[in-house]
């Protein structure tokens, strides 16, 4: 007998565990360790109390987590991670558990819903499109080591001990997905490490990263400073740390500059994502 519930009572143990079976074959190898997992409930602002499970006899088998933060103004939805084990699929479990939360999602204010999903997962797609999303955009994911000219300018790279949101913003090209976003920047506080470069006196160019595996959150130079060597100087920087490769998730498929710096360097796409919303 299957039933569902919100997962405001589930024990992080349990949520693991049944994340990484119903991973275990994924496209993309996923197995969160549960520090990883944690990091991950903070910064996508996951609301267990609005996130949905399916149990039988008691056990987790399948689940769908939602963050909750406002997006333009109104407030929104992220589904964070949908996952089934793989002895309980083809029972449409995804599409259950969607009929299941949406009336939480409804009851909490929730006006839009948004999530992310491989492009050749075609059975998941087909399942989102079944409860209404529709595509909105392509994200590219990016990595590798960056290839940067020893003969480049050189410039002062410093930590960020303030964080200027708004002027942040204001160097960017197009919006960052919700795992990027400001707001779990903020959530993930001192679990990234800030860098910029000042000139005059004057923040141009900053990025935001984990320390932990050099994924870059954020990166942008302001509009007047590109092709400068700036954005190459905060690579090198982030590189230079550990002597490892880098990643950047979700890439809006139109950023042309972006994704133009982005080969300059050497960093090479390895997988791409639609961005759906309903």
């Amino acid at each position: 007998m299957l039933k569902y519930k919100t997962l405001e009572n589930i024990s992080p143990e349990v949520l693991l565990e049944t994340f990484n079976e119903s991973f275990s074959d994924y496209f993309v190898k996923l197995q969160l360790t549960k520090e990883q997992l944690e990091r991950k409930l903070i910064s996508d602002s996951i609301d267990l109390s609005l996130s949905a499970g399916a149990f039988e006899s008691e056990r987790l088998i399948g689940f769908i987590l939602h963050g909750i933060a406002p997006v333009d103004g109104e407030k929104a939805a992220y589904n964070a991670g949908t996952g089934v084990i793989p002895s309980k699929r083809g029972q449409q479990l995804t599409k259950l558990m969607y009929q299941f939360i949406q009336p939480f999602l409804e009851a909490a204010g929730v006006k839009n819903c948004y999530l992310e999903v491989l492009e050749q997962n075609i059975p998941a797609i087909k399942s989102y499109e079944s409860v209404g999303y529709t595509l909105n955009r392509t994200l590219i994911c990016f990595k590798g080591i960056p290839q940067i000219r020893e003969d480049r300018k050189q410039y002062a790279v410093l930590a960020l001990k303030e964080m200027d949101w708004d002027k942040w913003a204001s160097f960017w090209d197009w919006q960052p997905s919700w795992q990027n976003a400001i707001t779990a920047l903020k959530n993930i506080g001192s679990g990234n490490n800030s860098i910029g470069i000042h000139l005059d006196e004057k923040l141009v160019a900053y990025a935001s990263y984990n320390p932990q595996n050099n994924r870059i959150s954020q990166f942008a130079v302001a509009k007047e400073c590109r092709n400068q060597g700036l954005g190459s100087a905060l690579f090198q920087y982030i590189f230079n740390e550990n002597k490892a490769e880098v990643s950047l998730i979700n890439i809006d498929a139109n950023a042309a500059g972006t994704i133009s710096f982005l080969k300059s360097i050497g960093l090479a796409a390895f997988v791409n994502q639609y961005e759906m919303k309903k």
